[in-house]
């Protein structure tokens, strides 16, 4: 169902627009401008710590009679808009549909943080009689003209990559295959697509570039083990995709059934961990190096555990089982059959490692042991070791399996 919002006004007009939209722009009333218009198309969402939200309320508590002139205004997208005159002054009444429905291209594409700084004004009591906003209304852009010029308007602060690209609609495929995940394994991930969401730990393990990166390290095409050189393997530093041509979307496409798998193994190495720096002779004086015992690890899928690691941790881990898909990017083994035991053999390797760079002194493995190629190395000739014990294991008990011969009398 449609949505109205009314805004009040000082003044109003219609502007020439080229195209088939409608272009509105308004001196709006700061006291009774509806503050729950909705955010959707908007790259990001207000952060209330952000020198710019705090900036915005300190002008309307020092200056709300000239906050027309200091602020960059307001930008939104509309269903449709009416103007409204009475005896008590002219009303905008701006049409939104919800975005339950489908649409997201409606609501406040650009000046979210002064939006959020009028209702935390509000909430100060500070004065807002002589308060003016400009508002500018596009009515009738398709959601695409609506996402670029989301990704234009909001200059104010910096905006990271990942907002810019979800903007583009660049995370589409990835949105549609968690949903599917959800409705197939009845679980729901917790995954920040842009910039100050809400609703989502910010935890870098639950951010969609981290879901990227844990992907992209699985990629055997492109990180060919078996090949030297500096594409043998992933690093720490691997950047999330852009998704700007068809052919980076195109091989995120063919990794993404994989993702339910890379989270699993993302969960049984902290559950290891866990269990380890939990055990009665190592509680409180784990010496692992970059793992603290104060704060908190979240994953995509709600896990919380009680140390605090770096996002990279998981990423040589789920790296070295890459040895285990074909170029098709399929499980040349079932994949229940020896992931339980080749995750248990990476976690105690990657325990020794943890140990020695913590008795060096270096605790930061960012900087030093997931820089190293040989470490990388390692990893996946362990995960060799164990796909051929696994081979030999299959072929003996082949040969030792008797052949039985059916013979039929004439």
């Amino acid at each position: 169902m449609p949505k109205t919002y009314i805004i009040p006004v000082k003044s109003v007009a219609q502007l020439y627009s080229q195209g088939s939209h409608k272009f509105f722009v308004l001196a709006a009333v700061v006291e009774h401008f509806p503050t729950d218009l909705p955010l959707t198309p908007n790259i990001r969402e207000p952060n209330k710590k952000a020198t710019i939200f705090k900036e915005i309320v300190e002008s309307l508590n020092s200056g709300p009679e000239k906050f027309f002139d200091r602020n960059n205004g307001i930008k939104i997208s509309a269903h449709q808009v009416k103007i409204h005159k009475s005896k008590d002054g002219e009303e905008v009444h701006v049409e939104c549909l919800e975005e339950q429905e489908g649409y997201t291209q409606y609501g406040v594409y650009d000046g979210g943080h002064t939006v959020a700084a009028f209702n935390a004004a509000r909430i100060r009591n500070i004065d807002l009689k002589k308060a003016l906003v400009k508002v500018e209304i596009t009515c009738g852009l398709p959601e695409e003209e609506v996402a670029v010029n989301a990704l234009t308007a909001n200059t104010t602060s910096p905006i990271d990559i990942r907002s810019k690209v979800n903007a583009r609609g660049g995370y589409d495929i990835i949105k549609r295959f968690i949903e599917h995940m959800e409705s197939e394994l009845d679980i729901k991930y917790k995954v920040a697509y842009y910039q100050n969401q809400t609703g989502v730990p910010k935890d870098p393990r639950c951010s969609v570039q981290h879901l990227c990166k844990i992907l992209i390290c699985l990629d055997r095409l492109k990180y060919d083990y078996s090949r030297s050189g500096k594409s043998q393997h992933p690093s720490c530093s691997i950047a999330g995709p852009q998704l700007v041509s068809p052919k980076e979307t195109e091989r995120l496409q063919k990794l993404l059934p994989l993702l339910p798998q890379a989270l699993w193994i993302e969960r049984e190495l902290y559950k290891s961990l866990e269990k380890y720096i939990t055990s009665p002779s190592v509680k409180g004086n784990c010496h692992l190096a970059s793992i603290s015992l104060s704060g908190n690890s979240l994953l995509a899928d709600g896990s919380a555990f009680g140390f605090k690691a770096p996002a990279i941790l998981s990423l040589p881990i789920i790296a070295a089982f890459r040895v285990f898909l074909d170029p098709d990017y399929q499980w040349s083994l079932p994949f229940n059959d020896f992931a339980p035991l080749l995750v248990n053999k990476m976690w105690e390797r990657l325990r020794g490692d943890l140990k020695t760079e913590f008795s060096k002194g270096n605790n930061a493995i960012a900087t030093t042991l997931y820089r190293q190629a040989n470490f990388w190395s390692s990893m996946c000739n362990t995960s060799l070791e164990e796909k051929n014990k696994i081979l030999e294991q299959m072929t003996r008990q082949m040969k030792t399996v008797p052949i039985s011969v059916n013979s039929r009398s004439n």
